[in-house]
């Protein structure tokens, strides 16, 4: 993960907002896989065979490049020095997570497996549409059960932007 690779448009907030969440989560959470680290993009080389000495051709890079890059490399570029930089492995960081919220004192979650197929909603008083709850395929029964829901936060990544079609023309989201 990074702290500054959004593009400046309307999810760059929320890149850093992420980063620095992780941050600050982890160590609370006992997650031992969070570890700040820098990145290197790196394009493949010619057909050079064997083992090359990248670290000593790449100098104004040589305190974050790694050993067993040894083979046959191209251009080489930093786009994080481990400051800004970071990698968590996601099952620990959500199953830390589930343990913290399922605490005796704490509200409590339940995990639903399914595939979500929709998104309810009614008009609202106002005339905007209201969320009242999602449709989803259970992921044992294989059968098609609701859910209500007050609000629903579809974090799907870069596949965030399918689920415009489930609200029903309620929303754009800001991705294309």
């Amino acid at each position: 993960m990074a702290r500054q690779w959004g593009d400046g448009g309307p999810t760059q907030t929320l890149h850093e907002l992420a980063f620095d969440m992780y941050e600050e989560l982890c160590p609370k959470l006992g997650v031992e896989s969070y570890r700040k680290l820098p990145v290197l993009s790196v394009s493949p080389g010619g057909n050079k065979k064997g083992k090359q000495d990248n670290k000593s051709k790449n100098k104004q890079l040589s305190d974050i490049f790694p050993t067993w890059l040894d083979g046959s490399i191209g251009r080489v570029s930093p786009l994080g020095f481990g400051d800004d930089t970071a990698q968590v492995t996601p099952k620990e960081f959500v199953e830390k997570m589930l343990e913290y919220v399922n605490q005796p004192d704490k509200p409590g979650v339940k995990v639903v497996i399914g595939k979500c197929t929709g998104i309810e909603c009614t008009d609202g008083d106002d005339g905007e549409k209201v969320v009242t709850a999602v449709t989803y395929q259970d992921g044992e029964e294989e059968e098609e059960k609701v859910l209500n829901a007050d609000d629903v936060i579809v974090s799907a990544g870069p596949w965030t932007c399918q689920a415009e079609k489930w609200f029903d023309g309620a929303i754009q989201l800001p991705m294309e």
